[in-house]
């Protein structure tokens, strides 16, 4: 699971926060009904994250850009001509030669956590929408629960194939709360290098905090408030040095 750590307790308002670019749909802010909750017990453990060393990052590149005058293997770089470029907008690394976005929308993948929205109800399963350009589906073989038009779960992508149609599993409702919605590519900078970032925001402001991959941050108890500010200044400022450092400040000047 991304962005799980430990948890706090409370209530919480419900809605959506955030940009509506790369995927958002207009959800606006509203209240979601009570649900069965999460047992603590439920939660798979959290995956480890790189986190984005901003003292290393030396430019920022745009597609085309000429990253090395020789061949390197760069994720989201090409080679041509016997030199590397950059294919997208994205913060680039030369000391390890990694390539960091800036922009970009969600691509499913295997394994990814994600939190969706339910936009179809079927005799077989649940159309959902991941904040993509592909939509996810839940089979009603891979859930015990049954689901309603607008519930927000948080699931697990099981399959994707090769026409990107996303099979989901591990569903659970989402209980009241709110969405905050960011860019999917600084979700490892919310997280931080083995969770350190959405725990110290966890622990500082004492919210319930599930982090989809795809961009939608789910909130609920203690500071919401403060915990939504917090993730947004995150998403702002995730290519600048010091992130930590600040966040650490910024939280102790708000508590």
């Amino acid at each position: 699971m991304y962005g799980e750590g430990k948890f706090g307790g409370g209530g919480g308002g419900g809605g959506f926060r955030g940009r509506e670019g790369g995927g958002g749909r207009g959800f606006g802010r509203r209240p979601f009904p009570p649900r069965r909750e999460f047992n603590r017990e439920e939660r798979p453990p959290a995956p480890e994250e790189p986190e984005i060393s901003g003292p290393h990052i030396t430019r920022v590149v745009v597609p085309g850009e000429k990253l090395a005058d020789s061949p390197k293997a760069v994720q989201y770089g090409f080679v041509d001509q016997g030199k590397t470029y950059s294919s997208i907008l994205g913060l680039y690394d030369e000391s390890v030669s990694r390539l960091v976005p800036l922009e970009g929308c969600y691509l499913p993948t295997l394994d990814d956590y994600l939190v969706g929205v339910v936009k179809e109800v079927k005799f077989s399963g649940y159309n959902v929408d991941i904040k993509s350009p592909y939509n996810g589906f839940l089979s009603s073989k891979e859930t015990r629960d049954e689901f309603e038009l607008g519930d927000i779960i948080y699931a697990k992508v099981k399959d994707v194939d090769e026409v990107k149609n996303v099979d989901l599993t591990d569903a659970r409702k989402l209980a009241s709360g709110e969405i905050v919605e960011v860019l999917s590519v600084k979700i490892p900078r919310i997280i931080g290098k083995k969770s350190s970032m959405i725990s110290m925001l966890m622990d500082a402001t004492k919210s319930e905090i599930l982090v989809g991959r795809n961009g939608r941050i789910w909130i609920k108890g203690g500071n919401s408030a403060l915990a939504a500010a917090a993730v947004l200044k995150i998403e702002k400022e995730a290519h600048m040095p010091g992130l930590t450092d600040r966040m650490a400040a910024f939280l102790k000047q708000q508590v």
